[in-house]
């Protein structure tokens, strides 16, 4: 894609949540830079495994597993206020997101398009994933910082379970409390976040984001990586543990 095109693509875009290099020097503005982390905690080379990215958005973390070597398929809601909004906040986000003309969708095609990527991107929430709606089963599934985002946490994980290999990995990058990790470093904690901010239910300490994959059946789990990669627009100094687990054989 030419390079005022590009620009003229990436301007189009209002509502950028990753920050996304589509080209040397040219990286998309968004509100999250996750690009050193990728790098921390990804394998280096992924070269026949497919892969599930789970709540893609912009499709970052599909686009980095793509790079090295993977076969990727993400999934989405379809449309944003499809999203597992609190009730209480449903409409007010809603007459935001039309404001905004915030579009789900829109950052990953322009990003895909410009990567000359082959990653695809289905329509489905998290909660209704199944092997047929994405093709057949996966050997590797991601989850970025999208737990907190739901209702019933275990039960999304449970489902992306089902989508996974005997013997499958399952990653995930989530927000954690940090002072409810440091209060309590062996006890599962986690904020009831709903009457105090618009979209987030929860806020779990590292234990209990542990306890949220232990519950869903994973075994295995361990921790990998804390983080705290730069952010704007109210996402700077959030700090992200991400975790490793195994699907049951």
């Amino acid at each position: 894609m030419p390079m005022p095109d590009l620009q003229a693509a990436i301007a189009s875009n209002p509502a950028w949540y990753h920050s996304i290099e589509l080209a040397p020097g040219v990286v998309t503005p968004g509100r999250v830079d996750l690009r050193k982390v990728a790098g921390r905690i990804l394998p280096g080379d992924l070269t026949g495994q497919r892969v599930l990215d789970v709540g893609t958005f912009d499709g970052f973390w599909a686009f980095e597993h793509e790079k090295r070597g993977a076969r990727v398929v993400a999934i989405d809601v379809e449309q944003l206020d499809a999203a597992d909004w609190p009730p209480i906040h449903r409409a007010r986000l809603q007459q935001a997101a039309r404001e905004m003309d915030i579009e789900l969708g829109r950052g990953f095609h322009i990003a895909k398009e410009a990567l000359g990527s082959q990653v695809e991107r289905v329509p489905c929430s998290v909660y209704d994933v199944t092997p047929d709606r994405v093709g057949g089963m996966v050997d590797r599934a991601f989850i970025g910082a999208l737990l907190l985002h739901l209702r019933d946490p275990v039960g999304a994980l449970e489902a992306v379970r089902g989508t996974l290999r005997p013997g499958g990995t399952l990653q995930v990058l989530e927000p954690i409390d940090v002072k409810l990790t440091l209060r309590h470093p062996r006890k599962p904690r986690a904020g009831f976040e709903v009457l105090s901010s618009e979209f987030t239910w929860w806020y779990p300490n590292l234990r209990a984001l542990r306890g949220w994959l232990e519950s869903a059946g994973f075994t295995g789990v361990r921790d990998r990586h804390i983080s705290r990669p730069p952010g704007r627009m109210g996402m700077g100094g959030i700090v992200y543990a991400a975790l490793t687990c195994t699907s049951p054989s």
